[in-house]
């Protein structure tokens, strides 16, 4: 399962557990797909391209996209 916050950064679902019928602790993870399309490829990295100096989509969460936000979309290429 996929969602976008606020600040349009994607997230993927990962798990979650059931602790009583009223409350559900999730743990979401940060995903290269940033377009949402299945696959991460070269136009997730024209949108991360295009962002290069902002602050989302921070893939490695250390406030600005940069260098290493590109090694982390590159590992993730399919």
């Amino acid at each position: 399962m996929k969602y976008i916050d606020s600040q349009d950064t994607l997230y993927e679902l990962e798990s979650y557990n059931l602790i009583e019928p009223s409350t559900v602790t999730v743990k979401a993870e940060k995903t290269a797909d940033l377009n949402g399309d299945g696959v991460v490829n070269i136009l997730d990295l024209v949108i991360l391209s295009n962002a290069f100096g902002k602050d989302s989509p921070d893939l490695n969460a250390d406030g600005v996209v940069n260098i290493l936000d590109l090694v982390v979309i590159s590992n993730a290429f399919d």
